[in-house]
This record gives C-alpha cells, sequence and structure tokens, in this order.
C-alpha cells in the first residue's frame, strides 16, 4: 500500500477545525470587501473599447461584402436596369 503525505494545509485545517468557526468578521466587513472589489471592476474592466472595436470590424466587413457582392458576385450586374428598359421602351414607343 502507497502511504501519501498528507498536505501541510490540510493539516493545520484538520488540526484546527475548532478555531475556524470562533471568529466573525467586524461589522462593516462586508462594505468595505464591496467598496474594494468595485473600485477593481471599475479600474480593470470597461468595455467601450471592445464594443468600438466590434463595431468598427461590423462596418467594414458589412462595407466589403457588398462592394465584393456588387461587383464580383451579382449575377445581373452586365444586365440593363428595369429604369434603363423603361426608359428604352418609352423611347421606342415615341418613334
Amino acid at each position: 500500500m502507497v502511504m501519501r503525505s498528507e498536505d501541510p494545509i490540510e493539516k493545520f485545517i484538520r488540526e484546527n477545525k475548532d478555531e475556524f468557526g470562533n471568529y466573525a468578521p467586524p461589522g462593516d466587513h462586508m462594505e468595505t470587501f464591496l467598496n474594494k472589489l468595485n473600485r477593481r471592476i471599475r479600474h480593470f474592466i470597461s468595455i467601450a473599447p471592445y464594443l468600438l472595436k466590434v463595431a468598427v470590424a461590423t462596418v467594414i466587413i458589412f462595407t466589403a461584402s457588398v462592394i465584393v457582392w456588387n461587383n464580383f458576385i451579382r449575377k445581373d450586374r452586365n444586365a440593363i436596369s428595369l429604369k434603363d428598359k423603361i426608359s428604352l421602351e418609352f423611347y421606342r414607343l415615341l418613334d
């Protein structure tokens, strides 16, 4: 049978487990903790730069896709437009 060496932290907790239940934090501990947490979160996390990057990337991708579709993919790009067809028919009727 293999003997494992006991973790020092587990040993300390096991030996002093009665001491852990007796200590109560000060009354304003939760307020102090939340204030510190809010200051750190505001300092480190800002979503605005990420939203700006997403917006710029969206505009660039949309513009590029419209240009590619219009110049390379659209099947009727060399065909006559409806407006030009109507004009031609109108002028043909006048002749």
